[in-house]
């Protein structure tokens, strides 16, 4: 019998190079960067495939393996590659190495006077010319410890911890003077602790520094303000009213601080030209809306709040302020200023926690009775789940689980789409669709993409259910096979798989598999109040003792609550 030879079928490096590129062209990234890289490891040594593999990192935020590519071009492959030395300029300056990318985007103009990225780069060593200077020239490892103890007095601010947050934003000021958002915040700092004196004179400091600087002239109207001294707030206003950016953020704070003042008027031009520089934020739409409202412009209102329905049907807003400028119009509803404020009002969202909750306390059969008789109950069921993530979501599916409840399939669906709902929440709904009887496939929106996901029999993702995971338990069933009198395989199986999912989706890496296939078989022991030692099962399974205990203790940190119930 002749000997069938066979021969495998590889393809070239440009094969998968220009299939990045299609991909890459469609805007699909992360499938690009996996065909780049078969690409590159076919040709190692070819730099141009090499920059473009470095520039798709960079794009997906992958600045150090980015910054090693281009490194190894330079260093071992092409040191004349001069591109390479503009985009490490660009990468040290992405993670905030400024004079590192000094030095880069420097060398760049040395080797191509003329490059295709000359005019951009000379633009950029003048910027960091002025930023070093400005930062007293100080290094960049410096540089990032107080950027660091900035970023952390922001968060402090958000926190209302203004006592931390004016410490850390004294130490940024005094070792750059000319740091002025930081003297902003420390301006605004000073005026949530009282001290409105401190506030007004480091906002007329900046000013000195930078006439035209938006927040602190916004920062000041405030605080003239609430000082009651309405000549100064009059001037005040009367500068910001001249001031028209094109910066986004800038014409936000204008508008913002507009509206915090009661200037309708005033506050309505200013979001109206913010629309104008993003009529795509649903935000400022809505903003706008209110503005238009409360110089009592109620149609344009509702036009505003109609279009908003269409924008972002996620919040529930156009709905609930069209009805609200439509009943004002037509004298149904008292007229009252409305705050600026991108939510539902306080009573709007408890009146809807209310109706959950009265949902909850329906008997099995009142719910679905309920759901028949009531359109809009299965919106405020959304609503609610998407406002509160923990307690009251835990709650309706605990609920829809009990009672078997499908007619809430529709919410579930559209609820595992919306971007803002974490991994293994979307995944537990997955498992409350499958519960339910809704039929596969369930499409869930994971890492920018919708995919389609189907459930096993035994509970587990098709696909999300690696090999080591099966291997751990295997071993240990192997391993247990004789040394027990009671069947164990189901219980075995149940413990593994409750960790896993628990622990999913940041189940801790496998290595080894027999050590924990050990900790999963002392897992097992405790479960079932069985006689053994840790020091028993290290030289079963010829591993140490303190892996399986610290494998165990991973393993209890997930399903350890069900453990001590069993106890």
């Amino acid at each position: 019998m002749r000997e069938k030879k066979v021969v495998p079928f590889e393809r070239e490096a440009d094969f998968y190079f220009d299939l990045s590129f299609k991909y890459l062209q469609n805007g699909r990234l992360k499938t690009a960067l996996r065909y780049i890289e078969k690409a590159v490891n076919i040709k190692p040594d070819d730099s141009y495939m090499q920059f473009n593999y470095a520039g798709l990192l960079a794009e997906l935020g992958h600045i150090e393996h980015s910054s090693s590519v281009l490194l190894n071009i330079v260093n071992n492959l092409d040191p004349g590659y001069d591109e390479c030395y503009f985009g490490l300029g660009c990468n040290f300056l992405q993670i905030q190495k400024i004079k590192k990318a000094l030095e880069y985007f420097e060398k760049y103009l040395s080797l191509a006077p003329y490059g295709e990225f000359a005019e951009e780069a000379e633009h950029l060593v003048e910027m960091l010319t002025m930023i070093i200077d400005a930062n007293n020239n100080l290094d960049d490892e410096e540089l990032e410890k107080i950027y660091k103890i900035e970023e952390d007095a922001i968060k402090f601010m958000e926190r209302r911890d203004y006592e931390k947050a004016l410490k850390n934003l004294e130490e940024v000021v005094s070792k750059l003077p000319n740091a002025v958002p930081a003297k902003n915040n420390l301006s605004l700092t000073n005026y949530y602790l009282g001290k409105i004196d401190i506030a007004i004179a480091m906002a007329k400091e900046v000013l000195a520094y930078e006439q035209g600087n938006v927040h602190a002239n916004c920062n000041l109207a405030i605080y003239y303000n609430k000082l009651g001294i309405n000549s100064l707030l009059g001037r005040q206003i009367r500068i910001i009213k001249k001031l028209y950016p094109e910066n986004e953020d800038y014409a936000y704070k204008i508008a913002d601080t507009l509206g915090c003042l009661n200037r309708y008027k005033e506050a309505y031009d200013a979001y109206k030209r913010l629309l104008r520089i993003n009529g795509e934020n649903p935000k400022y739409v809505h903003l706008t809306a209110v503005a238009a409202f409360n110089c009592k412009k109620f149609k344009e209102a509702a036009a505003l709040w109609e279009r908003l329905q269409e924008t972002d049907k996620e919040n529930f807003l156009g709905d609930y302020y069209f009805n609200i400028a439509v009943e004002t119009q037509e004298g149904i509803r008292e007229f009252k200023y409305l705050p600026y404020l991108y939510q539902l009002p306080k009573e709007e969202v408890g009146r809807r926690i209310d109706i959950i909750y009265e949902f909850l306390s329906l008997r099995e059969g009142e719910a679905k009775a309920r759901l028949a008789g009531d359109e809009h109950i299965k919106d405020i069921i959304y609503f609610v789940i998407s406002f509160d993530k923990i307690v009251l979501r835990k709650m309706v599916f605990n609920k829809i689980r009990k009672e078997n409840i499908i007619e809430l399939e529709e919410v579930i669906r559209k609820y595992i789409l919306r971007p803002d709902i974490d991994k293994n929440i979307k995944i537990e709904a997955a498992f409350l669709l499958n519960k339910i009887g809704a039929k596969e496939p369930y499409y869930v929106l994971m890492d920018g993409e919708i995919k389609e996901i189907t459930i096993e029999p035994d509970g587990l993702l098709e696909d999300e259910w690696k090999k080591e995971w099966e291997e751990v338990k295997n071993k240990t069933l192997k391993m247990m096979k004789s040394c027990y009198k009671t069947p164990y395989k189901k219980i075995v199986e149940d413990i593994w798989y409750d960790f896993i999912k628990s622990s999913y989706p940041e189940v801790p890496n496998i290595g080894k598999i027999e050590i924990w296939a050990a900790a999963l078989e002392f897992a097992y022991c405790k479960f079932t109040c069985k006689e053994v030692t840790q020091r028993q099962l290290a030289d079963k399974y010829k591993v140490s003792k303190s892996s399986i205990s610290e494998k165990s203790r991973i393993i209890f940190s997930y399903i350890g609550s069900k453990c001590r119930e069993r106890e």
